[in-house]
């Protein structure tokens, strides 16, 4: 049964969409619903560029749509996160490496210290190395998951960004997403450290570590686009992924068996630089700490824009983001950019 009011066809009023116009949802098409708009000059999605009646969202970027503004099937959620990386992959590039190169002269640096301070004995040396290691993987993946998902909402939008907006959106959202890295490391070692004393207890713990996970994936999502205090996002992203928190753990999982498939070509690389500069310890050391480094940086980026994709889909199947209304607005609330 249609519950839709009846819109009359006086003044400015659209006319109601017939039968053919709505799909099995009861969603208006959308050239439908443009043309209905295009009398008053009024996007689908019920805003409009200054003068024009071309969508916002439209405006700097005529290329088609990286991701659909519509519900996504399983396969499209872990295929888009790679579109939305090669969208903006030189702005993007170019945060990761200066956050790499940052990590790696930072770990060089430490081990270098602990080594002039002990006379260059090994265990403190690798010690050293290990520890900045850790600190550096974490730091390095609060970096790149703030970057990945400013980029990846100004994909989704439509919007042209550069470094300075990257910069300018990310200190904004600095305190929360601390915040979130924290809770989630938290999380998942306290996990892994309960469940790894036995198998039996292990593969339990990892499948609620990727539920968890599953739960708060768009947290970073609604921190940038929404503008959200850290326990307000954290509220929205469960309800976000209410009655799918399995599906999307499964998803997490598979995601997360993607950085694997960078340790081939990676290893190779280590091994063909190894052979040119030696097996010296700082080439050694340097080589290892760069490997982690890297496959740190690749599973964060992969990780964030999965998170913008499921973001999108969940607003799309909970809120109706993408039901376009002839001359009205787009969804429930209509879609909050990355600077709201």
């Amino acid at each position: 049964m249609n519950c839709r009011p009846a819109a009359t066809a006086t003044g400015n009023s659209p006319l109601p969409p017939d039968a053919g116009s709505l799909d099995t949802l009861g969603r208006v098409l959308p050239a439908v619903a443009d043309q209905a708009a295009s009398a008053s000059g009024t996007s689908a999605s019920g805003t409009s560029a200054p003068g024009t009646g071309t969508p916002a969202a439209q405006v700097g970027d005529s290329g088609p749509e990286t991701v659909p503004i519509r519900p996504l099937t399983w396969r499209e959620l872990a295929d888009l996160p790679f579109a939305v990386l090669q969208r903006q992959i030189r702005l993007l590039a170019a945060f990761a490496g200066l956050g790499f190169a940052s990590a790696v002269a930072a770990v060089l640096a430490v081990t270098a210290l602990t080594s002039l301070a002990t006379g260059g004995a090994s265990a403190p040396d690798a010690w050293a190395a290990v520890l900045t290691t850790v600190v550096c993987v974490w730091l390095l993946r609060w970096w790149t998951t703030g970057v990945t998902v400013t980029i990846g909402l100004a994909v989704v939008n439509r919007q042209p960004i550069g470094a300075r907006a990257v910069l300018g959106r990310l200190r904004a959202v600095l305190p929360p997403l601390v915040a979130h890295q924290l809770v989630v490391t938290g999380t998942g070692l306290g996990l892994l450290i309960l469940g790894s004393p036995l198998i039996i207890t292990l593969i339990p713990a990892l499948i609620l570590l990727a539920r968890l996970r599953g739960q708060r994936w768009t947290v970073p999502s609604v921190l940038v686009g929404e503008s959200a205090p850290y326990a307000g996002a954290v509220l929205r992203a469960k309800l976000l992924s209410t009655g799918r928190e399995m599906p999307l753990a499964g998803l997490w999982i598979a995601l997360r068996l993607v950085p694997a498939l960078f340790i081939a070509p990676i290893a190779g690389l280590a091994m063909l630089l190894s052979d040119i500069s030696g097996t010296h310890r700082w080439a050694v050391t340097g080589l290892l700490c760069g490997v982690a480094l890297l496959l740190a940086t690749c599973a964060a980026a992969v990780e964030a824009a999965a998170g913008v994709v499921v973001y999108i889909d969940r607003r799309c199947r909970r809120e109706g983001l993408d039901i376009r209304i002839p001359g009205g607005f787009r969804g429930s609330g209509g879609f909050q950019g990355v600077g709201r």
